[in-house]
């Protein structure tokens, strides 16, 4: 191993990080493209986030608070992909009944107003009860409002529902700002386990698992609070920044890769020439090349299968057929399975990727100090400079002795 093949090697690997930088751009670019194209389509098919406010109630100038509300929110989810992303799309049936009191002497008319959560949104089912009869119902402005009589002294059970889907999150929102909710109950049930909530949203106060999904229940006797009841529905691995990210951090991959080629050389010493080291790395980059156009046309998991299969074979055929040394190929597949395989498979769990390359980067280093302990990298590297003096050497004298010798005289004819 000598300095100047070390420094050969160092350019490719500067060079194959070029080549990552612009696939990473571009798969960032072309991601960027589908979200703003993907997220028009499925908004326009399956709406926004939904925030449903509770109704308003009053009676002429008077603003009647709700004593009670029992709320149930069915959630299925049916995630859409476009590109290289997934959406959370959702249809979600939801149903309330609102307690009103008249605590006046005489009866009230009284006029809910219930704003939809979009205003274009689609909602099928609509319709308003009063204490078990339907009372019309005008529509404006995305906003639904009736009328109806509160006899004097009583509560008057007002029962609405709608069926519709949204995308990426539901809410309901009992007040504006700070206020006292009053004898309050809200049931969600998913079809979904991976369940999660807003930041700025109560959490509930019980939450029980069923077959695939949960039954989420917020019960409040009495509550003071501005914060609304949320659910963030879950998506998929989305494939265009796992991709991006794989092929940002392939340099580091690559570079492991290579240490690992550079010490089997000084373990074993096989002749592995820096041209050897570029067109392995070319094979590495065939495996992000294929995984980046690959994840937006088949599943992220079947992409990566393939890329593997196609990378790993490109460099372990080409490794037989330039080294012939059987167990040095066989470690530097085993290499490459490590560093390019499972490094870049780590990237699919999202919020371990960083731990899972720096326990990968700290056994990589254990198992090249171990190996390379006894080593006296004082004698490998004035081996390979006697080696290859002694090359030059004889390539001189090959050239001396051709230009010494003499010329072959052409035959003589015999004399008669």
């Amino acid at each position: 191993m000598t300095g100047l093949r070390l420094f050969a090697i160092g350019i490719i690997l500067i060079a194959a990080t070029l080549g990552w930088m612009i696939l990473g751009g571009s798969i960032e670019f072309r991601t960027s493209n589908s979200d703003t194209q993907g997220w028009e389509e499925v908004g326009s098919l399956w709406g926004a986030p939904q925030i449903q406010k509770a109704p308003v109630f009053t009676a002429g100038a008077q603003h009647l608070d709700i004593a009670s509300s029992d709320i149930t929110a069915d959630f299925a989810l049916d995630q859409r992909k476009k590109g290289l992303l997934w959406y959370a799309t959702y249809t979600v049936d939801f149903a309330a009944a609102y307690g009103v009191r008249n605590k006046s002497q005489k009866p009230l008319a009284v006029k809910m107003a219930l704003d939809f959560p979009s205003p274009d949104g689609v909602y099928d089912g609509f319709g308003v009860k009063v204490d078990g009869r339907n009372v019309p119902v005008s529509y404006g402005d995305g906003r639904a409002t009736a009328h109806f009589s509160v006899p004097a002294g009583t509560v008057a059970r007002i029962q609405t529902r709608y069926s519709t889907q949204g995308q990426d999150e539901w809410r309901y929102a009992p007040n504006e700002g700070v206020g006292v909710i009053e004898d309050f109950s809200l049931a969600m049930t998913t079809d979904f386990d991976e369940i999660d909530f807003p930041s700025d949203a109560v959490s509930p106060s019980a939450k029980t698992a069923s077959g695939d999904g949960w039954n989420l229940t917020w019960d409040y006797e009495s509550l003071v609070s501005g914060r609304p009841i949320g659910l963030v529905m879950p998506v998929p691995l989305n494939p265009g920044p796992v991709a991006s990210r794989i092929a940002y951090f392939a340099p580091v991959s690559l570079l492991f890769y290579f240490a690992a080629l550079v010490l089997l050389m000084a373990v074993r010493k096989p002749n592995i020439h820096p041209m050897n080291f570029a067109f392995l790395a070319a094979g590495f980059f065939a495996f992000h090349l294929l995984f980046a156009y690959l994840v937006d046309r088949i599943d992220i998991y079947a992409a990566f299968a393939i890329a593997s299969v196609v990378s790993v074979g490109l460099c372990v055929t080409y490794l037989r057929l330039a080294v012939h040394d059987r167990r040095a190929v066989i470690e530097a597949a085993i290499g490459q399975f490590v560093f390019l395989v499972l490094f870049s498979f780590s990237f699919f769990f999202e919020g371990f990727t960083g731990l899972a390359i720096t326990i990968g980067a700290v056994l990589t280093l254990a198992y090249f100090m171990l190996r390379t302990a006894r080593i006296d990298w004082g004698e490998t590297f004035t081996r390979g400079a006697e080696e290859r003096q002694q090359r030059r050497y004889a390539t001189l004298a090959s050239r001396a002795g051709a230009m010494a010798s003499p010329s072959v005289p052409p035959p003589v004819p015999p004399q008669p």
